[in-house]
C-alpha cells in the first residue's frame, strides 16, 4: 500500500499501553485491512492483513495459543 493510501488513517494503540511508546498500533486501511506497526516506528513499516488473516489470529489469542510469547 502506498504512502498516499495512509492519508487520514487513525492509528490506535491498547490503553493496556499506558502512555507508554512500546506498543503495537491497529488502524483501518482504506481497502478494508488492518495495518500494524511499531509505534516507535511511525514512518517505518507496516504490516498489512485481511480481516480473515486478524479475526484468525485473534482466535488463536483468546484460546491462549500465543501465550508463551509474553511469559
Amino acid at each position: 500500500m502506498g504512502e498516499a493510501a495512509l492519508v487520514g488513517v487513525t492509528w490506535q494503540k491498547s490503553a493496556a499501553c499506558n502512555g507508554y511508546e512500546d506498543c503495537v498500533e491497529v488502524a483501518r486501511l482504506a481497502n478494508g485491512n488492518v495495518g500494524f506497526r511499531n509505534s516507535r516506528l511511525p514512518d517505518g513499516p507496516m504490516v498489512e492483513f485481511t480481516g480473515a488473516e486478524l479475526s484468525a489470529f485473534l482466535s488463536g489469542v483468546v484460546k491462549g495459543e500465543f501465550d508463551w510469547m509474553t511469559s
